[in-house]
């Protein structure tokens, strides 16, 4: 499975949900982010130009599986030309070019069911979460203009 922008907030989870159930994990991420997802078990990739060629060479066969938390279209344009079945690529990001391209929007309904297997994976030591930065709730913006860098490592938090 190839995740796009896995060391962020919901990469990161994507790529240990993923492992839990698994998947062989190739996590899309900068040069300071690869070891990070060493660490959680993904094989990282550096993305840019000439993405869809280093995920193949690295790939043990194909790419059976992508999703994309990154919103670019070089993201999904790379798992596009990986992928064989389009119905198995998907992008929690919001992108205009995903409807254009077929890619689908995927979101979630919230449940017990899912905090349970969440939580059970979190007891079981399989599911981790790493935090960036806390920020004190009267930064909130310094913390949302963060977050829209694209360049976090896991979450960042709001304390009181």
């Amino acid at each position: 499975m190839l995740i796009h922008a896995a060391a962020g907030g919901v990469g990161s989870f994507a790529v240990q949900i993923a492992l839990a159930g698994g998947a062989r994990v190739i996590g899309t991420a900068s040069e300071r982010n690869q070891h990070y997802l060493r660490d959680l078990g993904a094989t990282p990739v550096v993305y840019g130009d000439g993405l869809a060629a280093r995920v193949r060479g690295l790939a043990a066969g194909e790419v059976t599986a992508a999703l994309d938390a990154s919103g670019t279209v070089e993201a999904l344009r790379a798992s596009l030309e990986l992928v064989a079945d389009k119905n198995r690529i998907g992008t929690v990001a919001y992108q205009p070019a995903a409807e254009q391209l077929g890619v689908r929007r995927l979101s979630t309904e919230r449940s017990a069911e899912q905090l349970r297997h969440l939580t059970g994976l979190y007891a079981a030591g399989k599911l981790r979460v790493s935090i960036q930065h806390a920020y004190p709730l009267d930064q909130a913006a310094e913390a949302h203009r963060a977050v829209e860098t694209g360049h976090v490592r896991g979450k960042v938090v709001l304390k009181p």
